[in-house]
């Protein structure tokens, strides 16, 4: 069964590896979900971050690995908080 086989294998990843992937699509459905409230197109978002089309398209699909200071730079130019730490 497929399914099963998924499972299996999803067994073995690392819990690190799971937290940061769901991290970063936590990331890409906040940025995707701002630039909607905005009415910004992600061909105007990456004119406004400098960066191409092709590698915010990535970064919308959950893909990408953010550093802090991209993070920063993407919560400067969307004018909101795209992660907040507490505590």
């Amino acid at each position: 069964n497929t399914n099963d086989l998924f499972k299996n294998e999803l067994e073995k990843v690392d819990n690190d590896v799971k937290i940061e992937i769901d991290l970063s699509f936590q990331i890409a459905d906040k940025i995707s979900s701002i630039l909607k409230s905005k009415g910004m197109t992600q061909k105007e978002f990456a004119e406004k971050m400098q960066k191409s089309e092709a590698e915010i398209s990535r970064w919308v699909g959950g893909t990408h690995n953010f550093t802090i200071r991209t993070i920063a730079k993407i919560s400067d130019v969307l004018g909101e908080q795209i992660i907040q730490v507490t505590g």
